[in-house]
């Protein structure tokens, strides 16, 4: 069941969503104390941007090793920080692996953060890469998946990333500031930053 959320979001809705993660005990925010030292925390003061997202109840952390010689660990725990020994593609995100199940990716955008158009709605989104356990059964990771989705579904209305809002082809949620805004015709971005 791993996949991809997709969102519209507006400031006013970066405070709804930073409020569900930022309550929820079952999620922590890993951040960057470093380059290739991070730490995982149960709060967080600014959620957009690229935040990796661990369900601490889904299981530990892995430490990658180096290589052939350095086999993998788990990291003892992450509330305490560590040094990644293996990095990924991407320096600002801790590299857990392709699909390690505890963990999601959150990439939340809105028009004018950092630089970005001002006249554009990025689309933003939570991407899941879990895969099931060992034994075949899914992890409790797939639960918290379900639920996220469930709480997006009552809190935003789902639409088209082009065109007319509604229709067969909506595949995208739109949070509900984000919704006015792009109803008074702020334009959509079509796909996610990269």
């Amino acid at each position: 069941m791993p996949g991809w959320l997709g969102f519209y979001a507006h400031e006013e809705d970066v405070h709804l969503l930073h409020q569900r993660l930022d309550e929820d005990p079952e999620i922590a925010f890993i951040l960057q104390e470093g380059p290739g030292r991070w730490r995982a925390a149960e709060h967080i003061n600014e959620l957009q941007g690229k935040t990796m997202l661990w369900h601490v109840p889904g299981g530990p952390l892995p430490l990658l090793g180096c290589g052939a010689g350095e086999p993998d660990t788990l990291i003892e725990n992450p509330f305490a920080g560590w040094r990644e020994r293996r990095a990924g593609l991407d320096p600002s995100m801790p590299y857990f692996g392709p699909s390690w199940p505890s963990t999601l990716l959150l990439q939340l955008y809105t028009p004018g953060w950092r630089g970005l158009e001002t006249d554009l709605m990025p689309l933003s989104g939570l991407s899941f890469f879990g895969h099931p356990s060992e034994s075949g059964a899914p992890s409790t990771a797939h639960g918290w998946w379900r639920r996220i989705r469930g709480w997006m579904r009552r809190h935003a209305v789902f639409i088209t990333r082009s065109g007319p809002l509604e229709g067969p082809h909506a595949d995208v949620w739109a949070m509900p500031a984000a919704l006015r805004a792009i109803q008074a015709g702020l334009e959509r971005n079509d796909f996610p930053l990269t």
